[in-house]
């Protein structure tokens, strides 16, 4: 039977011993630079040494990660960084940025490239696409199902790598810039504000709207390893190293049961219990099964709400004491809450007016500040003797075995062998015993005594002469030396002499005068950008409910756009789970193309292609890999102007400068799980009051666009001077009328190099501020 690897988060050096001594197969973590889990403690170099070996040496994998995007002036320090991750014996690096992918495959293929959940692969196409460029593993997006993952498994043939347990991200990874656009801190570069976690409104709903439960799989081992799946991945470096020794000892029990009797796997009430108290929001199987509606949702809790304790009884407001009646044993030392945030550390508590150091149940009164509502229930969120029961021990061994070799007047010999790696090592010359020889059982006293080493000893073999004599410190030297050795085997084997990655980016000549494209949703809306002045209109894209195009209607936008000299490109969805869903019969000059399983199946066709900004390009080797299969790169919207202008002379570019466009895109339904009657569009409203327009599209997915209308129009001339090749208005959510008079405005600033005041409230985005 196929049995999967155990991968484990790790977010510092206790988490890293907690996830190896529980069971971890393969551990994942970064080091200070360019990891996507920059508020984890993280690495520094030599500690990442440190930490790989201290896997190798347990026969354990050691997977870093580079999995951020990296801007041009970042390079050459990640080409240094490389070159240090592969010396050092990494297994792998995760990896999101295109062009590091493309410069580890060419400058650095001794070291294995897994490509990150941050890429969004969602699809067969998209996992070939990578195959065929040399990645061996695909950390596939989470909001796939079982069915589509023993698909992708069946016809490909690469590693394939899920998330089975810990937090869920409202928006697919790769594809949320809400972080960045509130408040400057992106998720694509590892500083991401959780504004999932936040309060909003939506018409007349109220809560933690975004935030999902946690992802629970523990009880589906088995239909996990039918689909085939090579690695099951834990979530959690920012979590406790107590969190990651029980999740993992949990698991590892679970696809150890699995293996050895699959018809008896089943999960004990004791290791739920464990994966709740650990931490969670609520647990769900996330799309695993099919898309779950409002049940994937957690809107009351977003943070950890432990296992619930009792009820409050009453609160005396003189004393500040929280009566409770107990239905779950707690004592001094643990943490309790309401689910909400508001929590304390039991510090002391009272049962029949004594102090008591644990309850088992009934009333008992405990000093809490806040007042809670008489009835509301009360969460046991850190149980302090689960926590104690995690504390790491050293309970992995590698056994090993020894043979002895001991003659009078010749050097004495000391052989271990670990099953793949052998040291011999020798001392001093043996010399005949005076009065008592060494025995076998005493030698081998001393050789066991493998102390706090990884090591134990299953089996020593003897040749010894007659009535020999061995100092106990000859023997203890031996060991020393032998264990010392094998260590050293066990890590250098991995160890690289790398290169360091030398950067070579041709300069390419860009169209000499900037063109205006504009975004289209309808036929409506693309007659207008035509009608407006734009030199490319791309129309379809997500469809969302009410504005489906028609082929008849593609048929007539393509012959209207070349009746007025306009060219016309068809927007291919970012999201698309089925490529043969994709409309290609039609005959347009060219596509949008905004994820890679679509680009894969386009690149056959010999029709022009522009990269959309979702395959997020953030630098010049991202942009020359994606130039071989296009004609132009839109870039990413968290790059500042500035920014723009270290990238032009590499290619022709395209940057959006006016509209609405998303900064999350969901599976979820955000719309249509908290309202009936086919609700479709509405606005969510933060806590500062800044209003999000939510739109859903004819597959239910969620929205969430930019608050603010991005306006660049007193700017045209300073971006077109940046050598920027196409500037691109979104106009999806515009009707007709705005959709023209935008495009005008546009049209005529660019073609007299003067900008003009925008109206109403607007943003620049981040093209003056940029993101951390």
């Amino acid at each position: 039977m196929h049995k999967p690897e155990l991968l484990a988060p790790v977010g510092s050096k206790e988490a890293l011993i907690a996830a190896i001594e529980n069971g971890a197969d393969a551990v994942y973590f970064g080091g200070k630079l360019f990891s996507a889990r920059q508020y984890a403690s993280n690495f520094t170099r030599e500690e990442l040494e440190w930490a790989i070996d201290y896997a190798h040496i347990r026969g354990v994998k050691a997977y870093v990660t580079v999995n951020t995007l990296i801007k041009n002036s970042e390079l050459e320090e990640a080409c240094e960084y490389l070159q240090f991750i592969c010396n050092i014996g990494a297994d792998a690096v995760i990896v999101q940025d295109l062009g590091i992918l493309k410069l580890i495959r060419e400058k650095l293929p001794q070291l294995p490239i897994h490509a990150s959940t941050q890429m969004t692969i969602h699809n067969v196409e998209g996992v070939k696409f990578l195959q065929e460029r040399g990645v061996k593993r695909v950390v596939l997006a989470r909001e796939l199902s079982l069915d589509e993952i023993r698909r992708i498994k069946s016809e490909t043939n690469i590693e394939i790598e899920t998330f089975v347990h810990g937090a869920l991200c409202f928006s697919y990874s790769g594809q949320c810039l809400l972080s960045s656009m509130i408040g400057g801190r992106s998720g694509n570069r590892g500083y991401c504000a959780q504004p999932c976690r936040k309060k909003y409104i939506l018409n007349k709903a109220e809560g933690y709207l975004l935030s999902p439960k946690d992802l629970n799989m523990s009880e589906h081992i088995g239909a996990l390893v039918k689909a085939g799946i090579d690695s099951f991945k834990i979530e959690g470096r920012m979590k406790r190293h107590e969190y990651v020794a029980g999740v993992v000892r949990v698991y590892r029990k679970l696809i150890d049961g699995y293996s050895e009797a699959s018809a008896g796997f089943r999960v004990t009430e004791d290791e739920k219990h464990t994966l709740l108290q650990l931490f969670n929001r609520g647990f769900t199987t996330g799309y695993f099964f099919g898309n779950p509606g409002s049940k994937l949702m957690s809107r009351e809790y977003p943070h950890n709400i432990g296992t619930e304790v009792g009820t409050v009884t009453g609160y005396d407001y003189r004393k500040k004491l929280l009566s409770l009646y107990l239905k779950a044993p707690l004592r001094v030392g643990d943490g309790i809450g309401t689910g909400g945030g508001d929590g304390i550390a039991v510090r002391s508590m009272y049962a029949n007016n004594q102090r008591v150091s644990a309850a088992g149940s009934g009333l008992v009164k405990i000093p809490f500040d806040i007042e809670i509502d008489k009835g509301s229930a009360v969460f046991k969120t850190y149980d302090s003797r689960l926590m104690a029961s995690l504390e790491t021990k050293s309970i992995r061994k590698i056994p090993v075995k020894m043979s002895v070799k001991a003659r009078i007047g010749e050097p004495v010999e000391l052989c271990i062998n670990d099953g793949k790696n052998e040291i011999v090592v020798h001392g001093g010359l043996v010399s005949r015993a005076e009065s008592k020889p060494v025995s076998k059982d005493s030698i081998a006293s001393q050789l066991k005594k493998l102390g706090n080493t990884v090591f134990e000893a299953q089996d020593i073999t003897f040749d010894l002469g007659e009535n020999i004599f061995i100092p106990v410190s000859e023997l203890n030297e031996l060991r020393r030396r032998a264990v010392a050795g094998l260590e050293t085997e066990r890590t250098q084997k991995w160890k690289r002499r790398c290169n360091k990655p030398e950067i070579a980016s041709e300069k390419r000549s860009a169209e000499v005068k900037p063109i205006l494209a504009v975004n289209t949703s309808s036929i409506e809306g693309f007659e207008a950008a035509v009608d407006g002045g734009a030199d490319i209109v791309y129309i379809g894209g997500e469809v969302f409910r009410n504005d489906e195009v028609e082929k008849k209607d593609y048929d007539y936008a393509i012959e209207y756009g070349h009746k007025h000299g306009a060219s016309v490109f068809i927007n291919t969805p970012r999201i698309l789970k089925e490529i043969k869903d994709l409309n290609t019969d039609l005959d347009p000059d060219g596509f949008l193309v905004s994820n890679l399983g679509v680009l894969y199946n386009l690149h056959g066709l010999n029709k022009p292609i522009v990269i959309d900004y979702p395959i997020n390009i953030f630098n010049m080797l991202t942009m020359n890999y994606l130039l071989n299969y296009s004609q132009r790169v839109t870039l990413s919207p968290e790059l500042t102007l500035d920014d723009i202008r270290t990238l032009t002379p590499y290619g022709a570019t395209e940057c959006i400068v006016h509209g609405f466009f998303p900064l999350m895109v969901s599976e979820h339904d955000l719309v249509g799980s908290l309202f009936s009657g086919g609700a479709k569009d509405a606005l969510l409203k933060d806590e500062k009051g800044f209003a999000f327009p939510v739109k859903t599209d004819m597959h239910g997915r969620t929205y969430v666009m930019n608050s603010r209308e991005l306006c660049m129009l007193e700017y045209v001339p300073e971006i077109i001077d940046s050598g920027v090749s196409c500037l691109r208005i979104e106009a999806g959510m515009y009707d007709a009328v705005k959709t023209r008079e935008i495009t005008r405005a546009y049209r005529e600033a660019m073609d007299s190099r003067r900008g003009r005041d925008c109206e109403g409230e607007y943003t620049t985005g981040h093209y003056f501020r940029g993101v951390v």
